[in-house]
């Protein structure tokens, strides 16, 4: 009996490694495929922002002077550019840690799979929410960035808004009414899981001066 017993004990100890072994693998795969997908669209979306840059200074227009003025109590739509049918609002950088990445128009789970979504706000209102897994290559470096950090946004209008980090903070899954409740505040936040998704990383942005 106790050999039994031993046995499936080491049994059991055996599929529950190989089942680790096998999600951590997965996971490898599965941030190694969103890296790959985030940077084939981040290439396609620079490609046709320069080009609306081009565009733009042929007609003796800045960027900025394609921004449509805001109704009254109205907030504009963001341009966007189309790839494989979905809108990218514009790009985004943080040159600390190395992130260069499109953002896509409209969240979903699968949106998530491929790049940073936007899930609230508008940069004209300076209440803009972006959200990302926490692939290595998407917004996992957020729980690493430093107060007074740079972050750029390009707009798909050829637009390049630079905002400072401003503060950092934890919030839980249920608390999403506090990820767009401050847009009095903060200009720009970026949020991510941390690992096993308990827990969200909130970055929370400010306009730079210049």
């Amino acid at each position: 009996m106790k050999r039994r017993k031993g046995t499936v004990l080491i049994l059991s100890g055996i599929l529950m490694l190989a089942a680790a072994v096998g999600l951590t693998v997965y996971n490898f795969s599965d941030d190694s495929r969103a890296e790959n997908q985030s940077r084939q669209a981040f290439n396609f979306v620079v490609e046709a922002i320069t080009q609306n840059a081009a565009e733009n200074q042929a007609s003796a227009q800045s960027p900025s002077a394609l921004l449509p003025a805001s109704a009254a109590g109205t907030v504009p739509e963001m341009p966007t550019v189309e790839k494989d049918g979905s809108p990218y609002i514009g790009v985004i950088e943080i040159p600390s840690q190395g992130i260069s990445l499109p953002v896509l128009a409209d969240w979903s789970y699968e949106n998530l799979k491929i790049a940073p979504c936007r899930y609230a706000g508008s940069y004209y209102a300076d209440d803009l929410v972006l959200c990302a897994h926490n692939y290595r290559s998407h917004f996992n470096p957020l729980r690493w960035v430093d107060m007074g950090e740079d972050v750029y946004f390009t707009t798909a209008a050829g637009e390049t808004i630079h905002y400072v980090i401003a503060n950092r903070e934890t919030l839980q899954p249920s608390e999403n009414e506090k990820l767009v409740t401050p847009s009095d505040e903060w200009d720009l936040t970026l949020f991510t899981c941390y690992v096993g998704g308990a827990t969200r990383c909130v970055i929370r942005c400010l306009r730079a001066e210049n």
